[in-house]
């Protein structure tokens, strides 16, 4: 049986966030949403928190751009087929809430007296507000390779990298190499930096 703070939570997914989304075409699976464009894909992901409890439940949002070139290198898996749902961590660009609404790191809770109607608004606003209007201004290839040129996003060391190698653009690929070869890194970490500069000619 579900606790109060359980049903609430729920709630809040529903009315906050799937109502809202699924007219949009995203894809829901589980307290993941998942909307395939031409190119790439945007994923909205509800993360509970470990500390939290079935009475008292913390949460944060997480948002990422999956780009299908990098998942496809940087994964390396032999079957080459993309996921029908990717997950947020395989995502190439990543930003929190408290990120995109320029504050520090954000997170909710709800408890058994927690106003669950004014949650459900808060996070209909982070859609509408923040989510959004970010995901429309990275709902292509092209302005996604743009927004890589900004460092005000979590990506693997080898996001950047990757993506300019896989897209042909080579002067900014060679930059990030040597970028990262300047870098203090392990043997190991420093070998696979090599590997993707063979793989895209940046020894030259």
């Amino acid at each position: 049986m579900k606790t109060i703070s359980e049903i609430k939570f729920a709630k809040v997914i529903k009315e906050g966030f799937h109502e809202l989304l699924k007219p949009l075409g995203f894809k829901k699976k589980a307290n993941n949403f998942y909307l395939q464009l031409d190119g790439i894909g945007q994923i909205i992901n509800i993360q509970k928190s470990a500390w939290g409890n079935k009475d008292n439940i913390g949460f944060t949002i997480n948002t990422g751009i999956f780009v299908p070139e990098y998942w496809l290198t940087f994964y390396n898996f032999s079957s080459k087929e993309l996921p029908d749902y990717p997950t947020e961590p395989e995502c190439l660009i990543r930003k929190r809430i408290g990120e995109l609404r320029n504050q520090h790191d954000t997170w909710y809770d709800i408890k058994e007296r927690t106003d669950e109607l004014q949650l459900i608004a808060e996070m209909r606003k982070n859609l509408t507000d923040f989510i959004l209007p970010y995901f429309n201004k990275l709902n292509s290839t092209e302005k996604m390779l743009r927004e890589l040129d900004s460092a005000d996003m979590i990506l693997t060391p080898l996001g950047k990298l990757i993506v300019y190698g896989e897209f042909g653009l080579s002067g900014k690929a060679k930059q990030e190499y040597k970028a990262l070869l300047s870098t203090k890194t392990n043997p190991s970490f420093l070998l696979t930096i090599k590997e993707y500069g063979q793989k895209y000619g940046l020894d030259n």
